[in-house]
């Protein structure tokens, strides 16, 4: 594909159908490359609301940061911010790659044995190429200090992880600015350097104005969107917490902020009005809740799914990686309230996910064995939430998250099945009437084999609001935990309101 793009400095006059651009792109390390980085700062500084929202909301900096701004460019220093002090920094967005240090060969990681000496100072070079690069191009800003999270966490520390995990929120949503090493596979591969280069023609009419004939090379969805570092879990809360990013890809450099995504070869896209839109929002989650109760479901179930389909090193990390985006959304609705990815706000229809890769096992979360059967954090792999037309479903009032004794239980009636055979069907058990042999219905088991042969029993979440004869539950399915009144989440479904009989009365599902 071709693209038309009229010269800089002389663009023809009454032809605004032909964009002004450039045909060659600047090298990401030159003058003109760095340049243009800080114009797009300046730009959005004094024209976007996206800086001020920054400053409003900006609270205590992160526990440390990496001081860039000494006179020698070789010493770099770990910076402890005083208590409610603000900074101005940049925080880097990066893939750890295949082969990430460990606790036997930490490398580059701060860690407790070197924490006091990085305190005094320690040596860029020492460091490897993604990190340098994050270096040179925070100078490059006028920028004087640096977050990135295996130098400012000291690793294989419990406490000091668990401690900074939590603040990842802030970390990504206060940064002045972030730079993403998206053209990087880890941290050794560096993000200044493209191998790419643009071959173009200029054609000149009678009047002697030029324009430039060039490959087209404006592919975000592509070049970003796909990259393999948004592919990764964590960087999703990364992205969408982060004011300002500025995406180094393989292609060329993407300047991003709430009013849109400029291409470095001065072409501008205009933010999407659907689910792009809510990403890009400078002060997460406004934009969303001002859209209404519809939308913001459909956004959350988005954001959870797009995020349960990303790559995690832990798979333990799946309820972590996210916190801060769960936490910011739960703050803004009315409940104040969520639970493992469960919004009390729309707690029906949070609950009816289904995995798409039905694994083995559910997730070893081992000190933390409290993630609930019926969250969607319990199971690796993607998943989806079921399509419910709101005004066509009546939600039943007696399923509530337990407010007095656990914070993994949910309270619910629950039921078993009735007059009915369950017959395996691809990735669903079909649900027989057994006097009509007509189907009735279908359940999905959240991991393979499922409980298929077990004592099913079903929670009603929802009813259709259509006659009697006619009316499908929306059902969790669940099986006895081995203690009188509590029950385990293993599938979920649709049925007929005549294959379902109530047992029991606030039972509790863990």
């Amino acid at each position: 594909m071709l693209r038309l793009c009229s010269d800089v400095e002389y663009p023809p006059p009454d032809r605004d159908d032909i964009p002004i651009g450039i045909p060659v792109l600047p090298e990401p390390e030159s003058p003109a490359g760095f340049a243009l980085l800080r114009s797009w700062l300046e730009w959005c500084d004094t024209t976007h609301d996206c800086n001020q929202q920054n400053v409003r909301s900006q609270g205590a900096s992160p526990t440390r940061l990496i001081y860039v701004g000494h006179a020698d460019p070789e010493v770099l220093r770990l910076y402890v911010p005083q208590e409610n002090e603000s900074v101005k920094y940049t925080a880097l967005s990066h893939r750890w790659g295949s082969h990430p240090p460990t606790k036997d060969d930490p490398r580059f990681c701060t860690t407790n044995s070197n924490l006091s000496a990085r305190l005094n100072g320690f040596s860029r070079s020492k460091l490897p190429k993604t990190f340098q690069d994050a270096v040179r191009v925070t100078r490059e800003l006028g920028i004087k200090y640096l977050w990135i999270d295996s130098l400012c966490i000291i690793q294989w520390d419990a406490d000091d992880w668990k401690r900074e995990a939590g603040r990842m929120e802030d970390v990504f949503a206060s940064a002045y600015c972030t730079i993403a090493a998206t053209l990087a596979v880890d941290s050794t591969a560096g993000f200044l350097a493209r191998n790419r280069s643009t071959e173009y023609v200029r054609v000149q009419n009678a009047a002697g104005y030029q324009v430039c004939v060039c490959t087209h090379m404006d592919d975000f969805e592509n070049d970003v969107e796909q990259a393999g570092l948004n592919k990764r879990a964590w960087v999703m809360q990364e992205r969408v917490l982060a004011k300002r990013t500025i995406h180094f890809s393989a292609n060329q450099t993407y300047w991003e902020c709430g009013e849109g995504v400029h291409c470095e070869n001065l072409t501008m896209m205009k933010s999407s009005p659907r689910k792009a839109y809510f990403l890009l929002d400078p002060s997460f989650p406004d934009r969303l809740l001002k859209s209404g109760k519809g939308r913001t479901v459909e956004f959350i179930h988005f954001l959870f799914e797009n995020y349960s389909k990303r790559g995690l090193t832990k798979d333990t990390d799946r309820c972590v990686a996210v916190s801060g985006l769960e936490a910011r959304i739960a703050r803004a609705l009315p409940c104040k309230n969520s639970r493992y990815g469960i919004f009390q706000e729309h707690l029906h229809r949070n609950l009816l996910w289904q995995a798409l890769e039905r694994k083995t096992n559910r997730i070893a979360y081992g000190d933390n064995p409290q993630v609930p059967s019926w969250s969607w954090m319990a199971c690796g792999g993607g998943i989806e939430f079921m399509k419910v037309a709101i005004a066509s479903v009546s939600w039943i009032s007696a399923l509530a998250f337990d407010a007095e004794r656990d914070s993994a239980a949910l309270i619910a009636d629950v039921g078993k099945f009735r007059d009915c055979t369950m017959k395996s069907k691809g990735d669903r058990c079909i649900i027989l009437d057994i006097s009509t042999n007509n189907e009735a219905g279908w359940i999905r088991y959240d991991i393979e084999g499922g409980a298929e042969g077990s004592e099913n029993h079903c929670v009603v979440v929802g009813r259709t609001k259509v006659s009697s004869v006619e009316q499908q539950f929306y059902v969790l399915v669940v099986v006895p935990a081995g203690k009188d009144g509590v029950y385990r989440r293993v599938g979920v479904g649709m049925v007929g309101n005549g294959c379902v009989e109530r047992l029991a009365s606030r039972v509790r599902i863990m």
